[in-house]
């Protein structure tokens, strides 16, 4: 796989069509007068996603970065679309912007994922202000600003730094207070796992204070256009792979003053929804695509066999069953992926005015909310596996030519099913319908010390 890293320089995109296609301008001067329809919504990023669209496969094949696709929806509005019109946006709703991620997926599979932390931590803001950083980062996203994350870490034993954050000298902290502008720490270490920082303007970053490590992480925002930020395209699965979901390497970053974020609150809690949703949508949007071009394979297709029930696939009634199935498992997953979405967006609403995570109405709107995204990330994750898998009983060998690229979908969805691995989400849905247990309030990752290597008398070794 390329090793490419990307530099801290404004990247221009490929000439293309941005110049004709539809801007952010356009979109809230339509939707000037009332709230955005969903069919506003549609004919507005239609064109956007068919220019999308337009260099996906070849993107693929070369390992080419989506550097023009991100600017179109970034001038389009997308990154904006579900910030509230007081704040400088569209004031999409939730499950609007769900339906726009599945379409969006299926124009390019990776963009969602990339610009899941974006819309996660925009979510967390706009619904509960952590102040001055709430007030910074809502002002950036109507600016057209991207966020993206370095929050995971590879064990030393990977031979990776964890980040550290060491606090400014006393005098600089004072100052910091004062003016609000000052620096006040710096980060040195490294990430993986840092989905879409190669795109974006700004990164939360999670860090550990040398000393403080059993209070658990602090959380930071950092200029990713900084010296002393690396990010580099190294995210080697077999789908998925140009989500730029790599390395990030952090060298004396410097952290300002007011740029720092509490993940310990309601909205950081239900965050983590925001991120199943956005995979969810992403396999809708896969299974999309996919029925897409089989059906069109299918079409044009002359070549059957002597016990076939026709004389081409395009009238086989086999075939018709077969694409029949993967039709139906592709809308229920996009309906799924909407009413999943309204959850979350009432969830949020409940959560307002309550900061405690012990309190009652916290703890409910946690739970329906968790157990609603694990059970659609569930059935839509087997809906879309089915249906990918499916498309090759159309075509025989003749399907799995890698220039058609029809593995490429099941390949995708595989990966997207593999994030916070339903198996435990599973058990979570299982633990709560049996005995009410509240799901896990986060779903971060962790590296455990190596086991004892068990000496030749420990029984059972």
């Amino acid at each position: 796989m390329p090793d490419s890293t990307q530099t801290n320089t404004t990247t221009t995109p490929d000439a293309g069509p941005a110049g004709q296609l539809p801007t952010f301008e356009d979109l809230r001067a339509a939707t000037a007068a009332s709230g955005p329809t969903d069919a506003q919504l549609t004919a507005h990023f239609a064109p956007v996603f068919a220019a999308v669209a337009a260099g996906t496969a070849q993107r693929e094949l070369d390992h080419e970065l989506a550097f023009a696709a991100i600017e179109y929806l970034r001038g389009a509005g997308f990154t904006r679309v579900r910030l509230g019109r007081q704040y400088g946006g569209i004031g999409a709703s939730l499950p609007q912007l769900a339906e726009l991620l599945v379409d969006l997926a299926a124009a390019d599979p990776n963009l969602p994922q990339a610009l899941h932390g974006h819309f996660m931590f925009t979510e967390q803001h706009e619904n509960e202000s952590q102040g001055a950083v709430s007030e910074w980062w809502l002002a950036e996203v109507a600016a057209g600003r991207i966020f993206g994350n370095a929050l995971v870490e590879l064990p030393p034993s990977a031979g990776q730094r964890p980040v550290h954050w060491i606090d400014a000298d006393p005098d600089t902290v004072q100052a910091a207070a004062a003016t609000g502008t000052t620096e006040v720490a710096r980060l040195t270490g490294d990430k993986f796992y840092s989905t879409g920082a190669v795109f974006a303007d700004y990164l939360l970053v999670s860090a550990i204070k040398p000393g403080f490590e059993e209070d658990g992480p602090v959380f930071a925002i950092i200029d990713a256009r900084d010296p002393g930020v690396q990010r580099i395209d190294d995210w080697n699965g077999f789908g998925q792979r140009l989500t730029a979901s790599g390395t990030t390497t952090l060298d004396h970053v410097p952290v300002q003053a007011q740029r720092t974020q509490e993940f310990n609150v309601p909205t950081g809690v239900l965050a983590y929804t925001v991120l199943w949703l956005v995979l969810t949508a992403t396999q809708a949007g896969i299974g999309t695509t996919a029925l897409g071009e089989i059906t069109a394979f299918v079409r044009g297709r002359r070549r059957t066999y002597d016990h076939a029930a026709a004389e081409t696939p395009a009238e086989d009634p086999l075939v018709h069953q077969v694409i029949g199935a993967v039709s139906a498992k592709v809308a229920a997953a996009r309906q799924i992926v909407r009413g999943a979405a309204a959850v979350v967006e009432e969830s949020y609403v409940q959560v307002r005015g309550h900061i405690d995570l012990e309190d009652p109405v916290v703890v409910q709107a946690h739970t329906r909310a968790n157990i609603t995204l694990s059970e659609a990330s569930l059935v839509v994750s087997e809906l879309i596996l089915d249906a990918t898998n499916l498309i090759f009983e159309t075509g025989g060998a003749s399907a799995t030519d890698a220039s058609r690229q029809l593995h490429q979908h099941w390949l995708n969805a595989r990966t997207v099913a593999s994030h916070t691995p339903l198996i435990y989400r599973t058990q979570a849905i299982g633990a709560y319908r049996l005995h009410g247990t509240v799901p896990p309030f986060h779903s971060t990752a962790r590296n455990s010390a190596p086991a004892a290597t068990p000496s030749a008398t420990t029984p059972g070794a």
